[in-house]
């Protein structure tokens, strides 16, 4: 028997008057969905099921979805919004409301960043176990070939005829404090991977773990004043690895494989964290999946 939805109107009403994320503006396009790290790799986080349901006013069932604690806050479902819905902003104040109704305790938002960078340290990690053996994997003579033109930043001033900026920065460190992976520099440092680049070292960069563990969610480049483009750096040095030899497909298989089961331990983690506070209902779940 399919779950009845109650549309709740004063709720709808709330939500839009206390957070500014324009859902009313979503057209269910997918884009959210589809550029969600956490969802593309577990399937257990859906902004666009979110927004669907704060038009719909279902306030109770949202602030009890573990849904809204696996975000990891990087806005890249904002950013690739064609309409500007914010789903990021909707689930901070979602978080929020479910701290301030006394569901979970004020140490989960904390414990739940813990869990969040210890993730960002497992790959880099992981990105450093792989380099290395993919170094071992090449000959001598190839290691010795500095093949990416590491002299000059010119290269990276355009990534496929788009402007990357890089030349405008001037290291205020904007980027670094967007970063939702730099959790230290060892991991990732947009500035590191911009001024490096500039001072020639993209060779050593494209195979460190920064443009590897980049989520490409382009709050680097929002917050930079100056429109140098990070992610874009990010992606020219992934890509000047693997066209130069530096990175193999055997790299970029085993990456995308041990990447995906980090996400789902990750996942895992937060949800055994929020077991004690859940209250979800087999009603509530029904409501999410059988909706048009």
């Amino acid at each position: 028997m399919d779950a009845v939805i109650h549309p709740q109107a004063p709720d709808r009403r709330w939500i839009n008057r206390a957070v500014k994320a324009e859902i009313n503006l979503c057209f269910t396009c997918g884009s959210c969905a589809v550029e969600c790290p956490v969802n593309r790799a577990t399937n257990r986080l859906d902004p666009r099921r979110l927004v669907w349901m704060a038009n719909l006013g279902l306030m109770d069932e949202l602030i009890r979805l573990p849904d809204i604690w696996l975000c990891l806050g990087c806005r890249k479902c904002s950013h690739v919004c064609p309409m500007t819905v914010k789903p990021a902003a909707l689930i901070a104040f979602l978080r929020w409301e479910a701290l301030r109704e006394g569901l979970f305790s004020p140490e989960l938002a904390e414990e739940r960043r813990r869990l969040q960078d210890r993730l960002h340290r497992q790959r880099a990690a992981v990105v450093r176990e792989l380099l290395a053996e993919t170094a071992q994997r090449r000959t001598p003579q190839e290691l010795s070939q500095p093949r990416i033109p590491g002299a000059s930043w010119k290269p990276f001033a355009v990534f496929h005829d788009h402007e990357t900026g890089i030349s405008s920065c001037f290291a205020c460190g904007e980027c670094s404090n967007a970063c939702p992976v730099c959790v230290d520099r060892s991991v990732l440092d947009p500035l590191v991977l911009v001024r490096g680049t500039l001072l020639g070292y993209a060779r050593e960069l494209s195979v460190s773990p920064g443009p590897w563990v980049c989520l490409q969610c382009r709050s680097c480049s929002s917050a930079c004043s100056h429109r140098v483009q990070g992610h874009l750096v990010a992606l020219a040095l992934r890509e000047a690895a693997q066209k130069t030899g530096m990175v193999d497909d055997a790299f970029l298989q085993a990456w995308k494989d041990k990447e995906r089961d980090l996400w789902h331990g990750y996942a895992e983690a937060v949800v055994q964290r929020l077991e004690p506070g859940l209250n979800l209902t087999t009603n509530t779940q029904q409501t999410v999946t059988t909706r048009p």
